[in-house]
């Protein structure tokens, strides 16, 4: 007798263990705002941005932040790396979005790793040269 009860907890802790995240995430999935983000930026992430070095100017990330370095001008554009103010940027030039919002395309200094940064999370505002 005393081994079905070991049994049946061994199974109760099992199922307890597996089913729970699930029911956790299928919650999860259920409450998120898939089609409106997918709309919103949509726009931004299928125009091809053009950018060239035209700035000599550098900055950092606003102190509190950690800023995605993205692809593309846009959050929908894949994250390539993230800075903070530790890191110094080598300014390119900076565009305006589709959306309205003003992205400086940098290099992350010492390194050949470049891309966009949303230019309200650059303590300077960003580049003050159009590409």
């Amino acid at each position: 007798m005393n081994r079905t009860r070991t049994r049946t907890r061994a199974r109760t802790k099992i199922w307890t263990a597996v089913a729970l995240p699930l029911v956790t995430v299928s919650g999860l999935l259920a409450t998120a705002p898939v089609a409106s983000a997918a709309t919103a930026g949509a726009s931004a992430c299928t125009i091809n941005y053009f950018w060239q070095n035209k700035d000599s100017d550098t900055g950092r990330a606003i102190r509190a932040v950690v800023a995605p370095v993205r692809e593309l001008p846009a959050s929908c554009g894949d994250k390539i790396a993230e800075v903070n103010s530790d890191f110094k940027l080598q300014y390119h030039c900076y565009i305006t979005n589709s959306s309205g919002n003003q992205w400086t395309h940098v290099r992350i200094d010492g390194t050949s790793v470049n891309g966009w940064v949303y230019s309200l999370n650059l303590d300077d505002g960003g580049s003050k040269k159009h590409c």
